[in-house]
């Protein structure tokens, strides 16, 4: 499953690139986030393989997620004051990153839970943001074809379900026999997150999302 993961986000990441001029700012950093999490990918299967422990990228990927996707509404935005909260969070994230890291769960040793419950609860409150955003500056084309749409979509997404599946995990964790549902869970959702990112990176369109940008 790791593989094909890596696989499709060579894919996805081939749709940024082919499609990257012709992208408005905010997709730009969001094909710039599939390329730096592809990376990572193909490093945490290296230090899997080699030395039997992920942690330390799987630590890195997370607030590397965080500081991209968070860039992306950064500009998605309309209202100063969120583009203002937005910056604000990812600071305040990166500096609970670091503590987390040095006083709670080490950086070469664990999985860091708590900046990803943070950080899932956090994209939630910015997709419906985004969302009642949306609402109020309506577009007259099908939504279906608003690359935002799907870009909100695939975070709020995320957000939910990998952390209903992460308080899962710690529930079921003490029975061994369930492992491979949880990991199976877990990559069906980034299959399925990272399959809204293409769709939102082929369907981005200037006349449609520079009113959002």
């Amino acid at each position: 499953m790791a593989n094909s993961y890596c696989l499709l986000l060579l894919i996805v990441s081939g749709i940024g690139i082919f499609r990257y001029k012709l992208l408005t700012t905010p997709f730009k950093v969001l094909a710039w986030s599939v390329i730096a999490i592809c990376l990572l990918a193909f490093l945490s299967r290296f230090f899997s393989v080699m030395y039997h422990n992920n942690a330390p990228i799987l630590q890195i990927q997370v607030i590397t997620e965080y500081v991209f996707y968070s860039i992306t509404y950064y500009y998605l935005f309309k209202n100063k004051i969120i583009k203002k909260a937005v910056i604000a969070s990812i600071i305040l994230v990166s500096v609970f990153f670091l503590i987390n890291t040095l006083f709670f769960q080490p950086f070469a040793h664990k999985f860091p839970t708590n900046v990803y419950f943070l950080t899932q609860a956090l994209y939630a409150i910015l997709s419906l943001l985004l969302f009642k955003e949306m609402l109020m500056y309506p577009l007259k084309v099908n939504i279906i074809k608003q690359s935002v749409f799907w870009f909100n979509t695939a975070i709020l997404f995320y957000a939910t379900t990998m952390f209903f599946n992460l308080g899962l995990s710690n529930y079921l964790a003490e029975h061994t026999h369930y492992d491979v549902i949880i990991t199976f869970f877990w990559y069906l959702i980034i299959y399925l997150f990272h399959i809204l990112i293409s769709i939102a990176l082929l369907t981005d369109n200037k006349k449609f999302t520079s009113p959002y940008a």
